[in-house]
């Protein structure tokens, strides 16, 4: 019998960040030929649903409860935080395989079922019924990922004027939507993260600020148009995507931004030093001309 290592991989939070070690995971499944069991430790279980390379998905709680002997471990908490001057991807790698060149495939994976894809298809053709791009206007713990709600308003009402598209909201039940307009679909809270990716592979457009959402839709090949402040985009952006695939970062218009790489690491928070910490002036200084612009550049 040949030897099959036990390897446990390690990232808790964010969504984002959990989405981002799917290539690691991968690769490492590659690397030794499909003949491992890779466990994943993690508070963002739904970033594995389906995922083929996994073995288990467990929580901290039941770690500690069952204490597995692994081979190996590879924890990736801190990782991009200790090295906030480089690509998350890039920073994971580092720990994991020593450099991102041996990182082959590059694209975060998410997983939908075929009922995923069947119910979301049926909610497109019934429900849509028309070309759509999806939206997510966030609303959580970063103030400089925060756009002002009458921000968003405004890029909704322009995109609602330059475009023919409905518009689909999408997030947690506590962020940001809108009902004046009968082009406007709320899905906050409806979906599932696989059932979203399916959603946005099949829109005109993705539109959104630097997020968990932003990540599931850099698993699909749609046009990206989002947001970024405190976090420059170069450590961002899509990764692995087909050549074409269209990315258009939007940033304030300030020396400062993309703060979260000169700060002394590791980097958990950012306290605004130009402003209020709660409302930094970066999340105020974003064109709503230039977003609508390039959602007009995504969609051609």
């Amino acid at each position: 019998m040949s030897f099959k290592p036990k390897i446990l991989l390690i990232r808790q939070l964010a969504l984002g960040d959990v989405l981002l070690i799917t290539p690691i995971l991968k690769q490492i499944y590659v690397d030794h030929a499909g003949n491992c069991e890779i466990d994943v430790l993690t508070m963002k279980p739904e970033a594995f649903v389906n995922s083929p390379y996994v073995t288990e998905i467990i929580s901290p709680a039941q770690y500690l409860e069952n204490r597995k002997n692994y081979h190996k471990t590879i924890n990736l908490d801190l990782a991009y935080e200790s090295h906030p001057d480089m690509h998350i991807l890039d920073a994971y790698a580092k720990y994991s395989h020593g450099s991102i060149e041996k990182i082959l495939d590059k694209q975060i994976g998410i997983f939908p079922s075929q009922n995923d894809t069947n119910n979301i298809l049926q909610f497109i053709n019934l429900t849509i019924a028309k070309d759509y791009l999806v939206i997510h206007m966030r609303r959580d713990t970063w103030p400089s990922r925060n756009l002002p709600e009458a921000t968003w308003l405004a890029i909704v009402d322009g995109l609602l004027e330059i475009t023919d598209l409905h518009i689909v909201q999408v997030g947690s039940a506590h962020e940001i939507s809108f009902d004046h307009s009968p082009k406007l679909i709320n899905c906050l809270s409806k979906l599932s993260l696989t059932e979203l990716k399916v959603l946005i592979e099949n829109a005109k457009c993705y539109v959104g600020i630097d997020s968990g959402t932003l990540h599931v839709a850099a698993s699909t090949q749609t046009p990206i148009v989002s947001v970024f402040t405190s976090a420059h985009h170069k450590f961002r952006e899509p990764l692995g995507r087909k050549e074409g695939a269209k990315f258009f970062p939007i940033a304030p218009d300030l020396p400062c931004y993309g703060c979260q790489s000169r700060l002394p690491p590791p980097i958990t928070g950012v306290i605004c030093s130009m402003g209020d910490p709660y409302s930094p002036p970066c999340k105020d200084r974003i064109s709503v001309i230039e977003i609508t612009n390039a959602v007009i550049k995504a969609i051609d």
